[in-house]
C-alpha cells in the first residue's frame, strides 16, 4: 500500500497533464462498464468517478487503489501522459504487436488504439486459454455490444439465450453483452480473436 501512494505524491497540476480521468474512462469502457456499474463494485460514487473522467475533479490514493483491483490493472496504468480525447478527424495506429498488454483471469488482451480516450469503440485482440466454462469464470454481463472475430483457432461462444456456439478462423459474431457471455476453446492450443466493444460513453 505504501508504494503505491509513493506513485501519487505528485502536484496537482502534474495530475491534471496526465489525464488519469481520460485513461480511467478508456479502461472503464474496455470492461464494458457504465459510471453506475463501476461505483457499484468499487464504493467510489457515481459523481465523484464522473468528475474525474470529466477532468473537474480528482481521485485521491485510496481510491485509484481500489479502481486498479477493480478494473484488474496495475496502478501506475492511470499515469500514462499521452492519452488524447477522440475528436473529429483524429486517427491512431496501432504497429502489430504493438498495442497495450493486460491481463485479466480469463484472459490476455492487446488494448488497440490505447492512446485514444473518449472512444465510443474499444477494440482489443484477446488469447483465450479457458477450456471451461468454469476456467472462464462463468457467464458475465456488461453494457453495450460486442463484435468478434476469430482471428486464429476455434472459440466456443458461450451465451445466456443460447446453446454454446463454435466459431472457427474467419467467422465472427455481433451480440448484445448485456446477455452474459463469456469464451472457451476447444484444445490447449488456444484461440486468437479480435473484440470490439461498444459502450455508451456516459
Amino acid at each position: 500500500m505504501a508504494k503505491n501512494k509513493a506513485k501519487l505524491t505528485i502536484k496537482e497540476q502534474d495530475v491534471r497533464d496526465l489525464r488519469i480521468g481520460d485513461r480511467l474512462a478508456e479502461i472503464r469502457k474496455s470492461r464494458g462498464l457504465t459510471l453506475a456499474k463501476l461505483s457499484t463494485m468499487s464504493a467510489v460514487s457515481e459523481a465523484t468517478l464522473s468528475r474525474a473522467e470529466n477532468g473537474v475533479g480528482s481521485l485521491n490514493a485510496h481510491n485509484l487503489y481500489i479502481l486498479s483491483k477493480v478494473l484488474e490493472v496495475d496502478i501506475t496504468v492511470f499515469f500514462r501522459a499521452d492519452s488524447v480525447s477522440f475528436g473529429k478527424g483524429m486517427r491512431t495506429i496501432t504497429r502489430k504487436n504493438e498495442g497495450e498488454i493486460r491481463r485479466t483471469d480469463r484472459y490476455d488482451l492487446e488494448l488497440l488504439g490505447a492512446e485514444l480516450a473518449h472512444k465510443k469503440m474499444v477494440p482489443s485482440k484477446n488469447h483465450i486459454t479457458a477450456m471451461s466454462l468454469d476456467e472462464a469464470g462463468g457467464l458475465r454481463s456488461h453494457e453495450g455490444e460486442e463484435f468478434i472475430y476469430v482471428l486464429s483457432g476455434k472459440v466456443v461462444i458461450h451465451t445466456e439465450f443460447y446453446v454454446p456456439t463454435i466459431l472457427e478462423e474467419g467467422d465472427s459474431m455481433y451480440f448484445d453483452s448485456n446477455m452474459g457471455h463469456a469464451y472457451t476453446v476447444t484444445n490447449d492450443e488456444g484461440a486468437q480473436i479480435l473484440v470490439t466493444t461498444a459502450v455508451d460513453n456516459e
